[in-house]
């Protein structure tokens, strides 16, 4: 498949019109349409910034075959650490060394454990589901107590931190979604 056809095949995939993705990238929507028809080839310049605003690295339009990535990881197998000025213990379900748009965690944390005493903000999304205890979020100046049940997603380009209210551990699955491949 020629790259002009990887760029329609994700355009499309994402929903896109070609106008849309002129907006995105400041290429005109006839020169784009061009490109995917394989009339004309855009400079680096231009294929990077498709590459950018479709959310792809710049060799997905050049690779021959796209295998759909998938990973099982076995309960024993998970890798973990402890974050011990922040009493957490942190389990990554996803394999390590492939390139993912989300990286789900399990927070395990003790009786007043935390994910840091500073407020992290970056690029994406984040998505928290409680699974045991009591916890309280922290999105920029505002105070939400989440229990067992209850979720919690926001843009991570608002500071944000989250710690352990109650008297027992408290187990929160928590997902972060990234515009840009994980590595």
């Amino acid at each position: 498949m020629e790259f002009g056809q990887r760029i329609k095949e994700i355009r499309l995939k994402k929903k896109f019109t070609l106008e849309e993705l002129a907006k995105r990238t400041n290429v005109s929507a006839s020169f784009l349409s061009q490109i995917e028809r394989g009339i004309v080839y855009p400079s680096v310049e231009s294929l990077k910034r498709i590459a950018t605003a479709l959310h792809v690295k710049l060799d997905y339009f050049f690779k021959e075959e796209r295998v759909p990535r998938k990973t099982i990881v076995k309960r024993d197998k998970r890798e973990r650490f402890f974050l011990k000025d922040s009493n957490a213990f942190v389990e990554i379900l996803t394999s390590s060394g492939i390139e993912v748009l989300m990286e789900p965690l399990v927070f395990t944390l003790q009786p007043k454990g935390h994910t840091g005493k500073q407020l992290s903000m970056h690029e994406g999304e984040e998505f928290g589901l409680v699974l045991e205890g009591k916890i309280k979020v922290q999105i920029g100046k505002e105070f939400y107590t989440l229990e067992q049940g209850d979720s919690i997603s926001f843009d991570s380009m608002l500071p944000h931190k989250f710690r352990n209210i109650g008297n027992g551990k408290a187990k929160v699955l928590w997902v972060v979604f990234s515009p840009r491949r994980i590595m």
